[in-house]
C-alpha cells in the first residue's frame, strides 16, 4: 500500500492538477495553430503574382484576362466567364499553349468577357501586379503599318509556376513582334474528331467567323459543319483590312476543342477524353505543371484527430486514477 500511495502521489490527477491542465491547454493551442496555419499560408500567397510584358511597340495597349483559376491540387479550371470556351487548360506543352492562345483569343473577340485591365507599353514595358493564382492571357491590338495589318500573338501565362524546383510568381515575357495578317479574301475552317468510334458525336456543329480591326471585333458570319460537307467550309469574298478567326459555338458536352491556325484557316479538333474531369482535362505533362505548395486540406483533419486522441487518453487516465483511489 505504501508503494501504491507513493506512485499516486507522483502521478495522480489530484496530486498534480496543474500539470494535467497545462498539458491539455498546450494540446488545444497546438491544434488551433495547425487548424489556421493552412489559411494563413493561403492568405499570405493570395494576390502575390505579377506579369510583365516587354515590347518595342511603344504605346501599344495590351489587355489581360484571367481565364482559369488554380485549384488546391495544382490543376486549373476555367472561370465562369470562360467556361463556354470548352477547351483544355491543363495541357501546357508547347502545342497545348499555342492552341489555348488561339481558342481563348477567339473566344475573347466573340464574347468580350470582363478583363483584369488594359495597360500601355511605356518605356518598353507594362506590368500587372497583385494577381491571384490562375491562368492568364494577354492580347494586343491590331496595328496598321505601311498598308499592312499586323497582329500580336497572345501571351498565355500560368501563375505560379515552377522552374528547377523554385516556385516563381513573377512572369517576365518578351512579346513577339506583330506578324502580317494574310489578306486572301477567303477563310477556311475544318473540323476534326478524336473520339474513338464516334459514339455520342453530334450530327452538326456551328462555327462563328470573327472579324476584327483596330476598332473592335464582331461575328461576321456562321456556318454549319456536318458529314454532308465533310466538316469543311470556306467563306469567300471577305472584305480586306480585317483579321479573321474561327471558333466553335456550344462545344458538345463531353468534348473539348483545340485550335490550330494556319494562314487563312483554322483547324478545330474536338476530343473526347477517356476519363472526363474538370473541363474534361487530360493528364498534365510531367514537368509542365508541377504541383506547387503544400496541400493544406489534410491539416485540420489530422489536427482534429490528434486532439480527439489526446482528450480520450486524458479522460481514460483520469478515470483509471479515480478507480485506484
Amino acid at each position: 500500500m505504501g508503494d501504491l500511495r507513493m506512485k499516486k502521489g507522483r502521478t495522480g490527477y489530484k496530486k498534480n492538477p496543474a500539470g494535467h491542465a497545462l498539458t491539455l491547454l498546450l494540446a488545444l493551442l497546438c491544434t488551433a495553430a495547425l487548424l489556421f496555419s493552412g489559411r494563413s499560408v493561403k492568405a499570405e500567397e493570395a494576390g502575390q503574382n505579377s506579369i510583365r510584358l516587354n515590347s518595342e511597340e511603344e504605346g501599344a495597349s495590351f489587355t489581360l484576362y484571367q481565364a482559369a483559376e488554380k485549384e488546391e491540387d495544382g490543376t486549373f479550371v476555367l472561370t465562369g466567364e470562360f467556361a463556354a470556351a470548352g477547351t483544355e487548360v491543363n495541357d501546357l506543352s508547347t502545342d497545348g499553349l499555342a492552341s489555348l492562345g488561339s481558342v481563348l483569343s477567339a473566344y475573347i473577340e466573340k464574347n468580350h468577357p470582363q478583363p483584369v485591365s488594359t495597360l500601355q507599353i511605356k518605356d518598353g514595358t507594362c506590368q500587372w501586379t497583385g494577381l491571384e493564382d490562375g491562368l492568364y492571357i494577354a492580347v494586343g491590338p491590331l496595328i496598321s503599318r505601311n498598308g499592312k495589318l499586323l497582329e500580336f500573338s497572345p501571351v498565355v501565362a500560368y501563375l505560379p509556376y515552377t522552374d528547377n524546383g523554385t516556385r516563381i510568381r513573377d512572369l517576365d515575357s518578351q512579346v513577339k513582334p506583330p506578324a502580317v495578317v494574310p489578306q486572301s479574301g477567303e477563310y477556311h475552317v475544318r473540323k476534326e474528331w478524336k473520339d474513338g468510334t464516334g459514339d455520342g458525336r453530334p450530327e452538326r456543329v456551328e462555327i462563328s467567323l470573327i472579324q476584327q480591326d483596330a476598332s473592335g471585333s464582331k461575328v461576321y458570319g456562321t456556318c454549319v459543319l456536318n458529314r454532308e460537307n465533310q466538316w469543311n467550309y470556306t467563306w469567300k469574298n471577305l472584305p480586306s483590312g480585317y483579321a479573321y478567326t474561327a471558333i466553335e459555338n456550344n462545344v458538345p458536352q463531353g468534348y473539348t476543342q483545340t485550335v490550330r491556325k494556319e494562314g487563312s484557316g483554322t483547324w478545330i479538333t474536338n476530343t473526347k477524353p477517356s476519363a472526363p474531369g474538370k473541363n474534361a482535362a487530360s493528364a498534365v505533362p510531367s514537368g509542365k505543371l508541377p504541383q506547387t505548395g503544400q496541400l493544406w486540406w489534410p491539416v485540420p483533419v489530422l489536427a482534429a484527430a490528434g486532439l480527439l486522441c489526446l482528450l480520450v487518453g486524458f479522460w481514460k487516465k483520469v478515470r483509471d486514477e479515480k478507480k485506484t483511489e
